[in-house]
């Protein structure tokens, strides 16, 4: 009698197949925490689009030695794990600054939440929006995410009002977002680029420290 995969699949074919979609599932998550060390750059005018879009909202000083460019999606789990590994080593490091890139990948509620944050940046609060969609626990819905903003410490009139009146502006500056993160091959959220090194995946307090120190030696992207 037959054996090994062949055999299986023919005996129990719903069973097989089952496995193999779980495995390929773990795999690709695995993939995603277990980032690798990271592709180089050069400044290319890809890379140079992404450092200098000033409608992404960022933190820390513009004289930084080394910055972060994180795409991130407030219904990603990996993005909402590792957040607190970015903002960590924000407050401990001076000369780091963070660029962020809200690409919604994962449905209307994904947009919602973008945009919402990025209307809470008219009044200088995306950062502490930011922060509260990526630590709230559990599903989001337009009730929850008004809510969560709004706890956050953003004006719920003017929010709604800042939607509206820049919702153009918020368009546009979510479809660069969009062009950039495929532009430099992203395959999904998180993505990072720490200086000149692209890490796709999620990057724990560790591995971030690795490669911001990495990336300090190497300095910026360069031509």
């Amino acid at each position: 009698m037959p054996t090994g995969p062949t055999a299986l699949l023919r005996r129990h074919p719903r069973t097989t197949l089952g496995l193999a979609v779980v495995l390929g599932v773990a795999a690709s998550s695995l993939l995603q925490w277990w980032p690798q060390e990271g592709r180089r750059l050069s400044l290319t005018p890809v890379v140079a689009a992404v450092l200098d879009d000033p409608g992404s909202p960022h933190a820390g000083p513009a004289s930084a030695d080394v910055t972060v460019v994180v795409f991130t999606d407030y219904q990603c789990p990996i993005c909402k794990a590792t957040d607190g590994a970015l903002a960590l080593r924000l407050a401990r490091d001076p000369n780091l600054k963070v660029v962020y890139k809200d690409w919604p990948i994962r449905g209307p509620l994904s947009d919602l939440a973008a945009r919402t944050a990025l209307a809470a940046d008219r009044q200088g609060l995306y950062p502490q929006v930011h922060d509260a969609l990526m630590a709230a626990r559990g599903g989001l819905s337009p009730e929850r995410i008004a809510a969560i903003a709004a706890q956050a410490g953003a004006d719920p009139t003017r929010l709604n009002a800042d939607l509206a009146v820049h919702a153009r502006e918020i368009d546009a500056q979510l479809a660069r977002h969009n062009l950039q993160a495929f532009s430099l091959g992203l395959q999904g959220t998180p993505g990072y680029l720490v200086g000149p090194y692209l890490f796709e995946g999620g990057l724990d307090d560790r591995r971030l420290e690795h490669a911001i120190d990495r990336a300090r030696r190497a300095g910026p992207p360069r031509a």
